[in-house]
């Protein structure tokens, strides 16, 4: 893996994808060492922000797209000892939202703005949308509420 911190950016996103999918393959075919091999992804994914591989958004978005996948999957529960809780993973999605929920603009006035304001709105709902597939297993009541006040906002964003 220390390889990869000599490559472009371009590159290293294009290998670490690929070791994603190696694990995604394993994950696949083998029903005996799930745990490790979710683990493994879930640290891939951990390394790969720190090795700025990803953003912290996008880490949060993956995280949140893999575990709501096992859960799809009907594994989750098979491998829950080593998965973020619902709660995390929302409050890490919630938490790198580029801006708070009352500067949320309507799209008829982004029709108006700057690329770097659409781009931020997008992002904003990549990363409701990425919390969403946890509503229904949040303990924490207040973040609920947070998640709930975003989704309503939702459809705001582009």
């Amino acid at each position: 893996m220390d390889d990869l911190a000599c490559l472009s950016p371009p590159e290293r996103v294009r290998r670490w994808a690929q070791l994603l999918e190696q694990v995604d393959t394993r994950l696949r075919d083998r029903a005996d060492g799930r745990v490790d091999w979710v683990r493994l992804k879930l640290n891939l994914i951990r390394k790969g922000r720190a090795m700025e591989v990803y953003s912290a958004a996008e880490a949060a978005v993956r995280t949140a797209a893999f575990v709501a996948e096992l859960h799809r999957g009907g594994i989750a529960d098979e491998v829950a000892e080593v998965l973020p809780s619902a709660d995390e993973l929302v409050r890490a999605c919630l938490a790198e939202i580029p801006i708070p929920p009352e500067r949320v603009l309507t799209r008829g006035v982004l029709d108006d703005l700057d690329v770097g304001a659409i781009r931020t709105s997008r992002q904003a709902k990549i990363l409701v949308e990425a919390a969403e597939q946890h509503t229904a297993r949040l303990r924490d009541p207040r973040l609920a509420a947070e998640l709930r006040r975003w989704s309503s906002l939702k459809p705001r964003l582009v």
